[in-house]
């Protein structure tokens, strides 16, 4: 039965972490359409406005793949999580029926968006778009308040071991459920804005834009480039005061996230550590009092250990880890953009801003929107782990959570092909529609 429960899990790990590319995307790309197609209406520019036809037609397909991905994921729950959704369904149940609501609506108008380029025009086209991307956030909105629920539960009793949901808007709606859907879709914003600098990074890099597209394209990319800093300021000031929250909500994670091993105030903070098998930590540089401050802006707050609770109530602990080196790629997505906008600046010599698009800056940025998706990626994966070994925090272990149906190893081959092929097409699809179209051309009918 062990060996089904990991395989499971890590089927629904790699499962999941295929589909949160395409998720982000289609949740984050109807924003930044609509960012550049009020560029181009603002500045009357057919040219900016064709680059926002093409955005919303690659949107199509990643929005396609992420439903195929999604549908495979809701089979993998049916048949490997009942459990959980016997546990869970008055809750779960009312978030995923939103989320279908919020997809329909997306969907429906991104349909319409796409088709109606230069029939519907101006102002009415953008507030399309708009319907589609307040449809992505409400279904962004419904599923991260989902997981927030499975890692901290509110808002129910148990009788007879079944939830009995008292209230469900007030379970979804907790503080948990708050901070995570600010701090989650803010970050896909962040990470799907640079995935499409690092997309006119190769635009630029291939075609070497002349003239009118020239100005159009650098146009977008500075905005694009500013638009990154003022996200990622977001997601750092609301990560911060979630971090705060965690270290009284869900201290058991906090522990393993920050390496506190015994309860204590003036705790430091421990950059470069690690967690040995007894629970202790080894290594690292200490900042004297600075967790203390950062979990209750005060050196005097108590800091709960691991010590606190059962070891094989234990996250993983190797949680620290994959945190540090997410922290560390923040900085580089936040430098290297900088850079770039402050390149910009009319108070820099001309050799110096000449810098803004030869090829080595093009290049870093390219590399952006890669990086921002594994920050992603590794965000996830801290929360997940740091659940561990509950899928319900507290109430409802993985273990326990799992139906047995004696195939996992069999669906564990199946579905990684189905996502492989799944991720081939799409690579191909994307890669078709952009050599097919080529150089973005004027076309004034979309004014």
């Amino acid at each position: 039965m062990q060996v089904d429960v990991v395989a499971a899990r890590a089927l629904m790990a790699d499962s999941l972490g295929f589909h949160i590319i395409f998720a982000l995307l289609g949740v984050g790309l109807p924003l930044v359409i609509l960012l550049i197609e009020y560029l181009g209406l603002r500045r009357k520019d057919p040219l900016i406005l064709e680059h926002a036809k093409r955005l919303s037609q690659a949107t199509i397909i990643l929005v396609i793949t992420g439903v195929a991905s999604g549908t495979l994921i809701a089979i993998q729950m049916s048949l490997m999580w009942g459990k959980l959704i016997e546990f869970g369904g008055p809750i779960l149940g009312l978030a995923f029926g939103w989320e279908g609501y919020a997809f329909m609506l997306e969907s429906v108008f991104l349909a319409v968006y796409v088709t109606s380029w230069g029939k519907i025009k101006g102002w009415k086209h953008m507030m399309i778009g708009a319907v589609v991307a307040f449809g992505s956030l409400g279904s962004a909105f419904a599923i991260t308040l989902s997981n927030a629920w499975m890692q901290n539960p509110t808002g129910f009793e148990i009788v007879n071991g079944v939830v009995v949901s008292q209230n469900p808007l007030g379970a979804l709606f907790s503080k948990t459920g708050l901070f995570m859907v600010t701090h989650s879709v803010i970050g896909y914003y962040l990470a799907t804005i640079l995935c499409v600098l690092g997309v006119y990074a190769f635009y630029t890099l291939r075609y070497k834009p002349q003239g009118r597209d020239q100005v159009a394209v650098r146009a977008i990319m500075l905005r694009l480039g500013a638009a990154s800093l003022v996200f990622v300021t977001l997601v750092g000031l609301i990560g911060h005061f979630q971090t705060q929250y965690l270290a009284t909500s869900q201290p058991r994670k906090f522990a393993a996230l920050e390496m506190v091993a015994q309860t204590t105030t003036q705790a430091p903070y421990i950059i470069g550590g690690h967690w040995t098998s007894e629970g202790t930590v080894e290594g690292g540089i200490r900042v004297p009092y600075a967790l203390s401050i950062l979990a209750g802006n005060s050196p005097d707050t108590q800091v709960k250990g691991l010590n606190e609770f059962p070891k094989e109530d234990w996250p993983m602990l190797f949680i620290n880890t994959l945190f540090e080196v997410k922290m560390f790629l923040v900085g580089v997505i936040v430098i290297v953009p900088l850079i770039f906008v402050a390149l910009h600046s009319s108070k820099l010599s001309k050799k110096l801003r000449d810098w803004r698009y030869k090829r080595i800056t093009l290049l870093s940025l390219l590399f952006m929107g890669p990086l921002a998706i594994i920050i992603v990626e590794l965000g996830w994966l801290v929360a997940e782990f740091g659940r561990q070994p509950f899928a319900v925090n507290g109430y409802l272990r993985t273990a326990d959570a799992f139906s047995a149906t004696g195939s996992v190893t069999q669906w564990g081959y199946v579905f990684p092909i189905l996502f492989i092929f799944l991720f081939i097409v799409t690579g191909t699809a994307l890669w078709l529609l952009f050599k097919r179209q080529g150089k973005v051309q004027s076309s004034k009918r979309l004014l």
